[in-house]
């Protein structure tokens, strides 16, 4: 599952990124080979500590210098930087792609994605300083942490795309992140093996465990009874849909035709529906007896895949945001339109 999410990261929010520029600016072209042949694993800086699904106003900053260099900084603890692994534990050097706001002479230009070297193998980048966040429980997630910058200097390469101001900030800031979205779907897909592994773990023991009839003494596997039998049937029937639907999902999204709050919407709905869904491996777990404590059970995929519930903004947040708006008209036309007697 760990090495899923970082490929999910390394290939879907910053290669994509780095890619989406790469027409323009070909002098990407050695940063973006490093990285997909893993020479350097790449990071996607977006979250705050004090903005999490308010990252439009993020506070980190990066003010064009005079040289024309700039300096990336973290004004206050709010514009920590959270989760992404900044650590060089990994033994190979880390990017990443962080989104500041751009300062131009003293005017806010909106928020940018930057190219950031955070570490060679081993020493940490000058100005950038990386906490390690305690490890959660049950997982083996990667080494999560927190990342400030202090006044650290930037070259002019590191801004993709324009200096200029966009006239439309709240849609500019949703082009800049698009790729959240891909990762939105990518990384739900996850949920769909462990209902899968989950639902054949469950299976299994249930065939094995046997219990004996007081009446005929009979010895009877408990898949037999309906309350063991009834998550389990759920769990496999959850599949044989969800990968049809993720098809179905993917081949939408990728549609030339769709604009960006199509795509967006179709990552929601499905993350949300696997969400949904998923809380069945929990339900499966309760049957393994006390062999699900044990990690040959993988009860840690049931763990896992709770970070993806607010993994790229939390779905209960992300649903209410993208359904408000539908809501809303049809509540203003309902009291708007004229009853027939």
């Amino acid at each position: 599952m760990t090495a899923f999410i970082i490929a999910t990261i390394h290939l879907n929010l910053c290669i994509g990124i780095l890619g989406s520029f790469y027409m323009s600016r070909r002098d990407l072209s050695d940063l973006i080979n490093d990285v997909l042949d893993f020479k350097a694993c790449d990071e996607f800086m977006l979250t705050e500590v004090g903005q999490g699904l308010d990252a439009r106003n993020l506070e980190t900053t990066a003010t064009l210098l005079p040289s024309g260099y700039f300096d990336l900084h973290s004004p206050s603890e709010a514009a920590w930087k959270a989760m992404p692994p900044s650590t060089p534990l990994c033994g190979v050097p880390r990017v990443a792609v962080v989104f500041a706001r751009l300062i131009v002479d003293g005017h806010d230009h909106g928020v940018k994605p930057f190219v950031v070297k955070l570490c060679d193998a081993q020493p940490i980048c000058r100005g950038i300083t990386s906490r390690v966040l305690p490890v959660r429980p049950g997982t083996k997630p990667p080494d999560h942490t927190i990342t400030s910058f202090d006044h650290v200097l930037l070259p002019s390469t590191a801004l993709l795309g324009s200096k200029s101001k966009a006239s439309d900030t709240p849609p500019d800031f949703l082009r800049q992140i698009w790729r959240v979205s891909v990762g939105t779907l990518s990384l739900s897909i996850m949920g769909v093996s462990s209902i899968r592994v989950g639902s054949r773990i469950a299976l299994s023991y249930s065939q094995r465990q046997l219990v004996t009839a007081v009446s005929d003494a009979v010895k009877t596997p408990v898949l037999h009874f309906s309350t063991q039998r009834r998550p389990i049937v759920k769990g496999f029937a959850s599949y044989a849909v969800l990968p049809a639907f993720a098809k179905w999902t993917i081949e939408q999204f990728c549609k030339k035709t769709a604009r960006g709050n199509v795509r967006q919407a179709l990552a929601t709905v499905f993350k949300a529906t696997v969400i949904r869904e998923t809380r069945v491996v929990d339900k499966l777990s309760e049957h393994w007896g006390w062999q699900g404590l044990f990690a040959y059970s993988q009860l840690e995929l049931a763990l896992t895949f709770q970070g993806n519930s607010i993994a790229e903004g939390d779905t209960q947040v992300l649903c209410i945001r993208k359904w408000r708006p539908p809501l809303t008209a049809t509540k203003w036309y309902l009291c708007n339109t004229p009853r027939q007697a």
